[in-house]
């Protein structure tokens, strides 16, 4: 079941509640969500009365930061205007007289969106972890030339042999490098 978040009033959450099937479970708020809070769900709909309205910014800065899907429900004269104004943000827009059958195949979209971006948010920080090691490793590498003259290619020898010899990773042997010298 895919939990969506529901950005609007009371009658406009009736009516999408009244026309959901079992496939989804809808949790209604009045108030701006954080980031945080839509990333606990698999999706966020918000129903914008107006896009001039301060919510159509607060769409645009959770498009940007959190990890669900989002997608905005308009009046049919301004989903033109919306799809211009959400370009380049990720966000599906509908029109409110779109029939049940489409807003919730929107609603399922904007899910599996949410599911890409927890993925690539999962690899993004599997990444920067390596980075992290790399330049620490780097950092080892730099201390050992400094205070030993080794070359970088004996440092980056050095570094591997004593990770293979104390079956550790090569982070932890340049935390104690540089540890030793950079005390």
């Amino acid at each position: 079941m895919k939990k969506i978040l529901v950005c609007c009033g009371q009658t406009a959450f009736a009516k999408l509640l009244a026309a959901a099937d079992g496939e989804f479970e809808l949790t209604q708020t009045e108030r701006e969500p954080s980031a945080a809070e839509c990333g606990e769900y698999d999706a966020a709909l918000f129903v914008l009365p107006s896009l001039a309205a301060p919510r159509a910014e607060t769409v645009k800065r959770l498009a940007r930061e959190a990890a669900a899907g989002i997608a905005v429900l308009v009046r049919a004269e301004e989903r033109a205007a919306a799809e211009e104004l959400f370009a380049g943000f990720g966000v599906l827009v509908a029109a409110a007289n779109d029939s049940a059958k489409n807003i919730f195949s929107l609603l399922s979209y904007a899910a599996k969106t949410g599911e890409r971006l927890r993925l690539f948010g999962s690899e993004n920080v599997r990444l920067r972890s390596t980075i992290d090691d790399l330049k620490l490793i780097d950092r080892a590498k730099c201390a050992l030339i400094q205070y030993l003259n080794m070359t970088e290619s004996d440092a980056h020898r050095f570094i591997e042999k004593q990770a293979m010899n104390r079956r550790q990773p090569k982070r932890e042997v340049a935390l104690e490098i540089l540890k030793t010298y950079e005390s």
